[in-house]
C-alpha cells in the first residue's frame, strides 16, 4: 500500500494506491491522526488506485470518521471524512457493509473537495 498526501487550503486530499489489509490498517490510521493531530478534520479519501480493503482498513474509515465529526466550529462548519473515485469492486464492499450511506462519495475530485 502506498499513501500520498496534498494538503489544500481546507481539505487534506489522502489517496491511497494498492491493498489496505490488515498489516497495512495502522499505517493509514496514523497518518490520519496525524492530520487530527495539525488540527486538519477535513479529510478527502481518494480511492482510484484502491485495490482491495480489508475489516480492519474499514474500521480506520469508520474510527477517522466518528472523530472527524466531533470537532466541530457551528453546526454548519464540521469535520468530516469523505470519498472520492471508489472503485466498482470497493462500492461493492461499501455497498454489502452499509458503507455508502455512512459516507459521502464523489466520482470527482474538484467536486468533493467543493463540497467541504
Amino acid at each position: 500500500m502506498e499513501i500520498n498526501h496534498r494538503r489544500l487550503n481546507r481539505v487534506d486530499v489522502v489517496g491511497v494506491t494498492g491493498r489496505l489489509t490488515a498489516a497495512e490498517a495502522p499505517e493509514l490510521q496514523e497518518r490520519i491522526n496525524a492530520l487530527f493531530n495539525e488540527g486538519r478534520y477535513r479529510i478527502l479519501l481518494d480511492f482510484a488506485n484502491l485495490e482491495y480493503i480489508s475489516s480492519p482498513g474499514l474500521r480506520v474509515l469508520i474510527e477517522a470518521r466518528k472523530r472527524a465529526r466531533e470537532w466541530k466550529i457551528t453546526d454548519f462548519d464540521r469535520g468530516d471524512v469523505r470519498i472520492v473515485n471508489l472503485p466498482p469492486r470497493i462500492k461493492e464492499v461499501f455497498d454489502l457493509t452499509g458503507f455508502t450511506s455512512l459516507f459521502h462519495i464523489y466520482n470527482d475530485v474538484v467536486e468533493a473537495v467543493g463540497s467541504f
